[in-house]
């Protein structure tokens, strides 16, 4: 037992808890700075997601302190923001990120031509074969699942299923299909 001064009284205080203290507060200190810019929420991701960013988060942490010990006057926020920006600035000129479904045409083809429904012709498993409607198909009820409606009828140029009223005439008018 070591004795300590508490206010005004001294008191005895066990020495692994000193040794504790003495040696442990770095790692203490770190933890709770990064809780505040904590990444990776605790539920949804797999494991070994959490380890990669947990790993890259205290490597920030390092590379903040080695900063802030050669003088940087920066907070923790404006360094790892700063950070961001120079990451960002070097890595990404070459990077043309495109998401989602690569572009057509500025006109396609179904907007500018003349296109006349048919009947889907029968053939010898089906006597009345169908088609999902695109346009119907493109739509989401309020769940978030997709309607699926079936239609005899096709446009031979494009070659997709589509109703009579109105989706023969929304696709062929509309840009966005």
């Amino acid at each position: 037992m070591e004795q300590i001064q508490v206010r005004s009284e001294m008191k005895g205080k066990p020495k692994i808890v000193m040794d504790y203290n003495n040696t442990m507060g770095g790692v203490d200190r770190m933890d709770q700075n990064l809780k505040s810019f904590e990444i990776i929420k605790k539920r949804g991701k797999k494991c070994y997601r959490k380890i990669f960013f947990h790993i890259f988060d205290i490597a920030v942490w390092n590379s903040y302190v080695v900063y802030r010990k050669n003088g940087g006057k920066n907070m923790q926020l404006e360094f790892r923001l700063d950070l961001i920006d120079r990451v960002i600035e070097k890595y990404h000129s070459g990077l043309n990120v495109h998401r989602g479904q690569p572009g057509s045409e500025p006109n396609p083809l179904r907007l500018t031509e003349r296109h006349f429904l048919e009947i889907i012709a029968p053939t010898d498993k089906k006597l009345r074969p169908a088609r999902q409607c695109t346009v119907c198909c493109s739509k989401r009820i309020e769940n978030g699942k997709r309607i699926r409606k079936e239609t005899r009828y096709f446009c031979p140029d494009c070659d997709v299923g589509l109703c009579i009223t109105p989706c023969f005439k929304l696709y062929h008018t509309q840009k966005d299909f």
